[in-house]
């Protein structure tokens, strides 16, 4: 009965994210006045749908343009896996997982996220320096958000 489940939520996430679905659920969005929703799957996957120009995760009254900061496009994203609340460090520890300024590898955790008792670690996925954290602690996020910029080793 699992893979079933499965299969079937796997094809509605297929359906949701097709360009005509996407253009709908826009519109409705649009009309009902809401900016953004999340659909969750039956397996788990969450999809956000944002609309708008002025549709940011966070602070309802900041410029989305303002809040992440314009950077190179060598620049390497460290995105959240996840949505939920950011954490620059795991509630069992006292240090960050990493500082700006300090050097990462590839799938080095640099943060984290959690949803109620779940705690997803953010990964960097290239060596480098971690440049900035567009978030601040304990921020909503959502899945594929930028949390880190990092700049790409020499």
């Amino acid at each position: 009965m699992t893979k079933a489940r499965k299969r079937k939520s796997g094809i509605l996430a297929e359906q949701i994210l097709d360009p005509a679905t996407l253009e709908k659920i826009a519109f409705w969005l649009e009309h009902a006045d809401v900016s953004s929703i999340e659909i969750e799957t039956g397996d788990g996957r969450l999809i956000r749908v944002v609309v708008g120009e002025a549709a940011p995760s966070r602070d309802a009254g900041v410029d989305p343009a303002a809040s992440v900061p314009m950077e190179p496009a060598s620049v390497r994203p460290a995105k959240a896996p996840i949505a939920g609340h950011f954490l620059p460090m795991h509630p069992a520890r006292d240090v960050a997982e990493a500082t700006i300024g300090a050097s990462v590898f590839p799938e080095q955790i640099v943060g984290f996220v959690r949803v109620g008792p779940l705690i997803m670690p953010i990964r960097a996925e290239g060596e480098g320096t971690l440049d900035a954290c567009t978030v601040e602690s304990g921020d909503l996020v959502g899945y594929g958000d930028t949390v880190f910029l990092i700049e790409p080793a020499q």
